[in-house]
């Protein structure tokens, strides 16, 4: 499995996060998600299954998701997403408004509530970003563009816009209180050549726990790093880990849920 194509994308006055990753041989498919302050605004899959049945490998994957990738910022940058975020703020705007008067109206006789009936925080988040992707999930359509088309003019018109591309690769599931070699590779978005020197750190954040390092290091003249981490084990609470990486071309960052 390869993860990791995380990019902050500044367009009109707001900054989009574009996230691209690779959900395993077991689905095969490349998913891009476009969020917003958090909220996940555009969904889009494509399937690599015909790679494998083709017996081609980690490279031609590693090729779909670049490509993938520039195409969703291209469409940041190109406005596609701009009417879909105006109708969230409209309806976050009417929600806040109907929640205060809500509050207003029972302020004076508060409702007693059984702790059983109330979700936690991640289900609501998790419920709501479900219900925004089934919803909006992308459609291709014939009459666009190509998607190499697509791709060379953002090339062309956004070549002096460099910035870091960090990719995640594993040996294996990231399984609490086991040990997995992780293996990074930093390059040039537009030249895609290897940035070397690129200071690579994995941390760990939990609900139970403070923040921990749990490894580090730089990246060969490649652009190449591998590490071998020993996940903690959780035995309670949820964790994620945050790799992070610094260059002269800015910085990156990957986040994956345990």
């Amino acid at each position: 499995m390869i993860t990791g194509y995380n990019t902050d994308v500044p367009h009109s006055d707001l900054v989009f996060h574009v996230q691209t990753e690779d959900k395993g041989t077991s689905s095969a498919w490349i998913e891009s998600l476009v969020y917003v302050g958090g909220q996940v605004v555009s969904r889009k899959r494509s399937s690599y299954k015909s790679y494998l049945d083709e017996g081609r490998g980690r490279q031609a994957i590693a090729e779909m998701m670049d490509k993938q990738h520039r195409l969703m910022i291209a469409e940041v940058r190109g406005g596609k997403f701009d009417a879909k975020v105006a109708e969230l703020a409209a309806g976050a705007i009417k929600e806040k408004a109907a929640a205060e008067s809500t509050a207003s109206a029972t302020a004076s006789s508060p409702v007693s509530q059984s702790t059983d009936d109330l979700r936690t925080l991640d289900e609501v988040i998790l419920a709501d970003q479900q219900a925004v992707m089934e919803d909006h999930e992308v459609v291709e359509d014939e009459s666009v563009p190509t998607l190499d088309q697509v791709i060379l003019e953002y090339l062309n018109s956004e070549a002096e816009q460099e910035h870091l591309v960090l990719m995640m690769d594993s040996d294996g599931d990231l399984v609490p209180g086991e040990e997995v070699g992780m293996r990074f590779q930093t390059k040039s978005s537009v030249s895609a050549a290897a940035v070397p020197g690129t200071l690579v750190a994995v941390k760990m954040i939990s609900t139970v726990s403070s923040p921990a390092t749990l490894a580090a290091g730089e990246t060969d003249e490649k652009g190449e790093l591998g590490l071998s981490i020993r996940i903690p084990d959780l035995q309670q609470g949820t964790g994620a880990l945050i790799i992070t990486a610094s260059s002269k071309l800015g910085t990156a960052e990957i986040k994956q849920l345990l």
